[in-house]
């Protein structure tokens, strides 16, 4: 449970900067808002792996990352959603909200799909296409990918390390 905390308080991050930060603003506070947010999200993305690379408790680190990475992907799926809502002409069925680019975004990831909000453009059926092909990918090759780190580095600690981190 407590491996939860790290990756949920990075989600928990995220989520208040979707909300707060103007994304559907113009000009150059635009631009240099996603080159620290880019710059932050390589930070993280660093940070994590060389903490997965020397933790003694690798599965849990494993499931700190894939946290982690679940709630950046929920972000920024839902951030373009908006985006394309505020931008795009008659992206959806209705014009979104963030609160609901991330209950649309939510719906697909889940594959629950409620058809209350619609992707009705091309350049939005397209990116909800992305979304879920990349949400089989993410689960799938993802979970896999986990599985076969954390047996590695499970094999490369010997059997004392082995014991400590179920």
């Amino acid at each position: 449970m407590l491996a939860l905390v790290r990756p949920l308080g990075a989600t928990l991050i995220l989520l208040i900067s979707y909300f707060l930060l103007p994304l559907e603003s113009d000009g150059r506070w635009h631009m240099v808002g996603f080159a620290i947010g880019g710059l932050l999200l390589l930070t993280f993305c660093g940070w994590e792996i060389r903490h997965f690379l020397h933790s003694t408790r690798p599965v849990a680190a494993a499931v700190e990352m894939l946290a982690a990475i679940v709630g950046f992907y929920l972000v920024a799926f839902s951030s373009a959603y908006f985006l394309l809502s505020e931008y795009g002409v008659a992206a959806f069925n209705e014009h979104l909200t963030r609160v609901d680019a991330l209950y649309f975004c939510l719906t697909v990831f889940t594959t629950t799909g409620f058809g209350d909000i619609t992707a009705a453009s091309q350049p939005a059926r397209i990116v909800v296409s992305i979304q879920m092909a990349s949400t089989l990918l993410l689960l799938g090759l993802g979970l896999r990918f986990v599985n076969l780190v954390v047996q590695h580095r499970l094999s490369d600690s010997g059997p004392a390390e082995e014991s400590g981190s179920s």
